[in-house]
């Protein structure tokens, strides 16, 4: 397929994971269609990989929530982690699969490391912000409710 060729891929959302004192809204996108079955990954080994990005607990001006996409592509799979900073604002880092040691999948920081996410990753993340918006600017808080109804809103489907 010509690389300007655009396809759309199925996005599903799955159970939100726990992070290093984070609760990350989990999305898992498929380049090639997956079928009825989809072969989605278990909240433990999104949990532990999405460690590897986020150590410690939330800083400053960190808020305890955010969301990543796990996306098997064409040329490779890919961890984008994004949390809440600021209000506002979104910190975002994207790491690529690579084998580790052991022959299992660890994910390292791009060659590219100025890339933010692709078209698709794009249609996930302006979700996200609208979603932000929505749930927790417009009440002007962040409280236990809102973070529900953030944490609550998500999108499984065709971009």
């Amino acid at each position: 397929m010509n690389s300007l060729t655009y396809k759309p891929r199925r996005v599903e959302a799955l159970t939100p994971v726990e992070v290093s004192g984070r609760v990350l809204k989990a999305y898992v996108m498929f380049a090639d269609d997956p079928g009825s079955d989809p072969d989605l990954p278990e909240p433990e080994w999104l949990r532990r990989h999405a460690a590897t990005v986020l150590p410690g607990p939330p800083r400053e001006g960190d808020h305890p929530v955010g969301f990543l996409i796990l996306h098997h592509g064409l040329e490779g799979s890919y961890l984008l982690v994004s949390q809440w900073y600021d209000a506002d604002m979104l910190k975002h880092w994207v790491r690529g699969a690579v084998a580790g040691p052991d022959g299992g999948t660890t994910f390292a920081p791009l060659a590219q490391h100025d890339l933010v996410a692709c078209v698709w990753e794009l249609k996930v993340i302006g979700f996200e912000r609208d979603a932000w918006v929505d749930t927790v600017m417009a009440k002007g808080r962040l409280d236990g409710d809102v973070i529900d109804a953030y944490l609550g809103t998500t999108f499984s489907g065709w971009i």
